[in-house]
């Protein structure tokens, strides 16, 4: 996490140009969930499941810089998580 945080701290992109950049990733990972599951159209990329999860990690860094960019702290990151993960859990148990 370090070093992603140091990375994040050169990042020259602005909050909005780095939103654009999530959308993008976000559009490449369906490219590639599509061409996986071979939907037609998109079984020429010939995409496998390390394709869709090496799209995946491009999320959720993309989105971790966005993060960081706004954040005061690690702990804000960890008291969202908690917040979400406490939400996603009364909606499975229902």
């Amino acid at each position: 996490m370090e070093q992603l945080l140091r990375e994040i701290e050169k990042e020259p992109k602005s909050l909005e140009q780095m939103a654009l950049k999530l959308s993008e990733e976000a559009g490449e990972t369906s490219q590639a969930v599509l061409s996986y599951l071979k939907a037609s159209g998109s079984e020429y990329k010939q995409l496998g499941i390390n394709d869709v999860k090496e799209e995946c990690v491009d999320v959720i860094l993309v989105s971790l810089a966005m993060f960081y960019k706004l954040a005061e702290s690690e702990e804000e990151l960890e008291g969202f998580i908690s917040q979400k993960l406490n939400k996603w859990e009364s909606k499975l148990i229902k």
